[in-house]
């Protein structure tokens, strides 16, 4: 039975915090390549693609919107296609999901870890504390968050997600005395390839489709109607995008040519230490807000989808990725992105396959429906075919 409508206060709120859900989560390390990436393959380039991905991007968080609002189980994806696919399926996505989220999980930790020791170097305070401390310091500072037992995580990231909208805007603001056009590379590829390299970054950068269930998960624990889903995924997705824009363009108006792959140390000697103190706290809170939401989506998945006990579950969550960096893994920054262009690419075509079960032998009526055919289908698995490869081979 559906529950009762609350005032539109606590409507407010709670849609309010699933967004912050899916902002949060989407934010994360790959929005720092982007303006990397548009000085090298043209602003009008990243520009194109950030439209295009961003509607492939909506029309599949809303399809894993409407797998969920079909299916009366609490699932994840392997969950999800275990259920309407199969126990094959069901291992393929465990499999992808276990190695994936780890290595991600790992390069938050560590990049939180850099963003710290820029932070403290802008004081003059970096030789206080070594990276290895802060790494494991804030591994330890996660973990606390995410075994709580009191819906913890997402009230966390809220906040953090209002946090990191307000520096977005203010670094945005501060840049634009020193923009200067003449900086901006409109349409040069630094290869001939330059072109296709932006589809698989922004693909990874706007993919936030772990993040769909807990935004469902936040609506009903707020009893609001699952209609406000659609509005949810479509709203938190948008905000990212948009703030993808803005930091792109105020990044790259300033940096110009010397833009660095980090996107803040560039802005050091023109915005001075003040504003890449503030870019260091703006990454930090993008990769400690993209780490929650990973780990809970894992956590989640070990225990309801497998059914794990729940020790097992934050074993494997806390312990997996302290392993790998212990185990010295060497190239990680290439192994994170491609098995997150993989990752992307094999989500994307799971849920299509996924929703095109759930249609059939669905247990509810979803709040809402997306249209969905066989020229779709087709269109949309090239595109993610496309993303992968593009991500696996050319983004670096």
């Amino acid at each position: 039975m559906q529950k009762p409508e609350k005032s539109a206060k606590a409507i407010f709120y709670g849609t309010t915090e699933a967004i912050a859900v899916l902002v949060g989560t989407i934010i994360g390390a790959g929005v720092f390549t982007l303006p990397y990436v548009a000085s090298r393959s043209g602003l009008v380039t990243v520009i194109i693609w950030l439209a295009i991905v961003c509607l492939i991007i909506i029309f599949l968080h809303l399809a894993f919107g409407e797998i969920v609002q079909r299916t009366a189980k609490d699932f994840r994806l392997p969950g999800y296609a275990g259920y309407y696919l199969g126990a094959p399926a069901k291992k393929l996505m465990l499999i992808i999901t276990f190695f994936t989220f780890s290595f991600s999980l790992l390069i938050y930790l560590l990049l939180g870890g850099q963003f710290l020791k820029t932070l403290f170097l802008s004081f003059n305070w970096g030789n206080i504390l070594p990276l290895d401390f802060l790494v494991v310091f804030l591994w330890l500072v996660l973990n606390v968050i995410i075994l709580s037992k009191r819906h913890l995580t997402t009230k966390v990231n809220f906040y953090l997600s209002l946090a990191l909208l307000f520096l977005f805007f203010f670094i945005a603001c501060y840049a634009l005395p020193h923009f200067k056009m003449n900086n901006l590379n409109l349409f040069q590829f630094s290869n001939k390839w330059g072109w296709l390299l932006p589809y698989g970054v922004i693909f990874f950068a706007l993919n936030g489709m772990v993040a769909v269930p807990e935004a469902a998960k936040v609506l009903n624990r707020k009893n609001i109607t699952k209609d406000n889903l659609k509005k949810v995924i479509i709203i938190g997705t948008l905000i990212p995008a948009f703030c993808y824009f803005l930091f792109i363009m105020a990044v790259v108006g300033v940096s110009g040519p010397n833009t660095t792959i980090e996107a803040v140390r560039g802005l050091m000697g023109i915005l001075g230490r003040e504003i890449v103190a503030i870019g260091a706290v703006l990454g930090f809170l993008a990769v400690t807000t993209s780490y929650l939401i990973f780990a809970t989506y894992i956590k989640n998945s070990f225990r309801n989808d497998f059914g794990w006990s729940p020790f097992v579950g934050n074993f494997l969550v806390v312990a997996g990725p302290l392993i790998l960096y212990f185990a010295n893994f060497a190239s990680l920054i290439k192994l994170i992105s491609f098995l997150g262009g993989m990752l992307g690419g094999l989500e994307g075509a799971m849920i299509l396959l996924i929703l095109k079960k759930a249609k059939i032998k669905s247990d509810l009526k979803p709040a809402y429906e997306i249209p969905f055919n066989k020229l779709i289908l087709m269109i949309l698995f090239f595109a993610l075919i496309s993303g992968a490869l593009c991500q696996t081979f050319l983004a670096h």
